[in-house]
């Protein structure tokens, strides 16, 4: 066969109890299923995973898969390759149906359902996270990529933090599907991954195609409402959503106002198979910030848990992009292409230290950030010969910024300008690499990717000084996956990740003060932080219904790099190494139920020293459950635990164990839904720090570093209500 079919795969009607195998041919009958239009789901090994629209009158081909509409209620379907992508034991996709069983508020907070990956909100809702994954503090996103639709959304030299990642600009409902990869192991992933990369895959799935509205209330005073609208019978691949919010918050100064529009169209479908769509992402908020409260002052009841230090604490973020992507597959290749461009601002307004390093007049700062993105890219596949496929790209990114940090006073008076930075930074990259398939059973993705680092700033404090730097990183990638039987499968990764210097470190920038401990890394010019990883891992379905997932991984790092509260800025610490574990059970004992259970052990430590890394997780499990049944009815349950977490300065954190839930009902054109946080209503320490604070003015300040809190939501309750025409 000239499209090289792939036997075993196995093809869903989505929503029903319909369930086929593929032939050693790749075809398959599916009795039973309504005359259409169906949503099929194809499953095939390493493949990704194919959410297909059949029409009724089943004319053409979908992705070169033949459709044969023969009159009796079966489909004939040939699965061809299905934009295979490597995977380890530890590679997940999170769907729609987990998506929707567990409460979220944002687009951050369905990372939540990502096994051994927890955030932290130390802001208000409107603020970027604070992200965990096997033993990292990603902190904001210097360690942790994300992007949507593979267009990257970290912000390299945030005046915040590097890598800094606001998801605000996405819309929930819009988003299909989340492809998780943990570690540098894909040619594709690039700066910022070396704890892992999340994909946002954006579309609307077929029951809420149409025009759909809703509205939520919230115990917290939320009200948001929503409208979308996708044409019924083409996928959910042309949407377009509004979204409005606000929410006074769990607790003091955590108000939120946020807009956001989010919209994809086909342009052009050409005859020779390609496609051009055009996609627009933007939202603006307005934030008040609590900050962080000083545990032995809550303990003395001097501040409520919920309560905040400044209530002049606020933030501004305005973000929007626009890419044009261009895709076309043929027999034997796949092309890619795409360009975007982007604004975006960043006003913030805070104060971590109260009196400590200006005992008069006070440490609060006020952060502005502008800049102004581009990028281009393409990849191809070419499928060579029957077991080699060649993939290839080309690519850059870039953005023209300015950045400005000031201290201010009590009445919000300047003080003193802290950083005036202009800069212009590029990261141009190219990979090849060689996918081989010597059996059925065993495939080898191999190859390399460079990326070329160019920095350009320039110093208004420095007398407009300049410093630059241009910089060359060489990735290796090698996956490799053998799948001795039906039910066993075995995988092997190693690759480089790496994190581009700050445009910061080429300036005369110096925080003065630090609080972090003994690990500051001292010396030598700014470089790309690079790390090296591997691992090795199973995966084992002893029946339909159950699948275990084990790995072992271990991570190198030669700079460590952690957001300190006392200079307000990310420092570079010394060289780490991260040994650990994973373990996924999955199982759907009946097609209507989805069980889940994780647990991520990991021992983090400094590589010289032996001294653990202060913020990593040593031990992150949860547990996750779905009901969605045919009658409408719909619920869900997640419980997560983490454990004491190392500090700075050798203090420990509190156990957290957070548990939310989900109910609903789905009954023709009407939807309920309800989203309980916290259902035990539990005092959470979500984010928990270590360092000196003084917020007594005219007293004596301390420099003895004290436990810190970022206070979670306490029991809080979203009823939604959604009517679909």
């Amino acid at each position: 066969m000239d499209d090289y079919p792939v036997a075993g795969a196995t093809v869903r009607v989505e929503g029903t109890d319909h369930v086929a195998v593929g032939d050693e041919h790749g075809c398959f009958r599916l009795d039973g299923a309504a005359a259409g239009p169906v949503r099929l789901i194809v499953e095939a090994g390493n493949y990704a995973t194919l959410h297909l629209v059949v029409p009724a009158e089943a004319r053409g081909d979908l992705l070169r898969i033949p459709l044969v509409w023969d009159g009796e209620a079966f489909y004939s379907v040939t699965v061809a390759r299905t934009r295979p992508q490597p995977e380890t034991a530890s590679t997940a996709r999170i769907g729609t149906r987990e998506l929707t069983s567990a409460p979220r508020r944002n687009a951050e907070e369905v990372l939540r359902q990502v096994p051994g990956l927890t955030l932290v909100q130390h802001g208000s809702e409107g603020k970027g996270h604070q992200f965990f994954l096997r033993g990292f503090d990603a902190i904001h996103g210097a360690d942790l990529e994300l992007s949507v639709d593979g267009m990257p959304l970290n912000e390299w030299s945030n005046v915040h933090a590097q890598g800094y990642l606001d998801l605000a600009i996405v819309i929930p409902e819009l988003i299909r599907e989340l492809v998780v990869t943990k570690g540098p192991f894909t040619l594709e992933q690039g700066a910022f991954g070396m704890a892992g990369s999340v994909d946002y895959q954006l579309g609307v799935p077929d029951d809420d195609t149409g025009l759909r509205a809703s509205y939520t209330a919230g115990t917290t005073n939320r009200h948001r409402v929503f409208v979308g609208y996708s044409p019924r019978g083409e996928g959910g691949h042309q949407f377009v959503g509004l979204e409005a919010t606000h929410d006074d918050g769990f607790g003091s100064n955590r108000a939120l106002n946020r807009v956001t529009l989010n919209g994809r169209v086909r342009l052009l479908e050409l005859d020779g198979g390609g496609t051009l769509h055009l996609t627009g992402l933007g939202g603006y908020s307005a934030f008040e910030l609590p900050g962080t409260l000083r545990n032995d002052d809550v303990e003395a009841g001097l501040r409520d848990f919920y309560g905040t230090y400044d209530a002049l604490a606020r933030g501004r973020s305005a973000r929007g992009l626009v890419a044009l992507s261009y895709d076309r597959e043929g027999d034997d290749s796949e092309l890619h292409l795409s360009a975007y461009g982007g604004f975006r601002r960043l006003d913030l307004r805070e104060n971590f230290t109260g009196f400590l390093i200006d005992p008069n007049d006070g440490d609060r700062r006020e952060q502005r950030h502008e800049a102004w993105s581009f990028g281009l890219s393409g990849t191809h596949v070419l499928q060579v010969a029957d077991r080699f496929a060649l993939r290839t790209a080309l690519g850059v990114r870039g953005e023209a910024f300015s950045q400005r940090e000031s201290r201010i006073g009590r009445d919000l008076e300047p003080l003193e300008v802290r950083r005036d930075l202009q800069a212009v930074q590029l990261i141009t990259f190219g990979y090849a690499g060689l996918r081989w398939t010597p059996l059925r059973q065993l495939r080898i993705d191999v190859g390399a990717r460079l990326d070329l680092i160019h920095v350009s700033a320039r110093d208004a404090l420095d007398n407009e000084a300049r410093g630059g730097a241009t910089l060359a990183v060489a990735s290796p990638r090698l996956t490799a996956s053998w799948r001795p039987s039906d039910a066993w499968k075995l995988t092997l990764a190693y690759g480089r990740g790496f994190r581009p210097p700050e445009a910061r470190s080429f300036s005369s920038f110096d925080p003065g003060r630090a609080g972090v401990g003994e690990e500051l890394f001292r010396g030598g010019d700014p470089v790309a932080t690079v790390s090296d990883a591997i691992e090795a891992g199973v995966r084992w379905e002893p029946i339909s219904a159950v699948e275990v997932s084990l790995s072992g991984f271990a991570t190198f790092i030669e700079r460590e790099s952690i957001f300190d509260h006392v200079s307000g800025v990310n420092l570079e610490l010394n060289g780490t190494r991260r040994i650990g574990a994973e373990l996924v059970v999955q199982s759907s004992p009946v097609p209507w139920l989805s069980l889940g259970a994780d647990v991520t052990i990991v021992d983090a430590r400094f590589t010289a020293s032996g001294d653990r890394v202060p913020l990593a997780p040593r031990l992150v499990s949860g547990l996750r459950a779905a009901v969605t049944h045919e009658t409408g009815f719909r619920a869900g349950l997640r419980v997560l635990a983490v454990a004491s977490r190392p500090l700075p300065h050798g203090a420990g954190g509190a156990t957290l164990l957070m548990t939310d839930a989900t109910l609903g009902y789905h009954w023709q054109r009407l939807r309920l839904d309800l989203e309980v946080e916290n259902v035990l209503n539990r005092q959470l320490r979500e984010g928990e720090y270590h360092y000196a604070s003084h917020w007594r003015p005219g007293e004596p300040a301390s420099e003895i570093p004290v436990l810190h809190t970022t206070a979670g939501p306490p029991v809080n309750a979203r009823l939604t209500i959604a009517v679909v025409f």
